[in-house]
């Protein structure tokens, strides 16, 4: 009988759980419904920035510092 009331309770609260990430998500959509569709392309060209700064950025602290990835070589090289 115990068994049979931990299961109930259990299910009880993963509906429950459920219940309110749907409201959740319900209000986060009508408080956005106002924005307009994003273009892919922002994305994708956000993304693209970010990688040739990032690439950038690198190489600045490879040259700066060339011993430390190894490709310079050592003290011993």
């Amino acid at each position: 009988m115990i068994v049979f009331v931990i299961v109930i309770a259990v299910v009880v609260v993963i509906a429950a759980l459920l219940v309110v990430l749907e409201v959740q998500n319900v209000r986060r959509r009508r408080a956005l419904s106002h924005l307009e569709p994003v273009d892919p392309r922002v994305g994708e060209r956000a993304m693209t920035e970010a990688s040739a700064a990032h690439a950038v950025t690198e190489g600045t602290a490879k040259a700066a510092h060339p011993g430390i990835t190894g490709g310079a070589g050592g003290p011993l090289g």
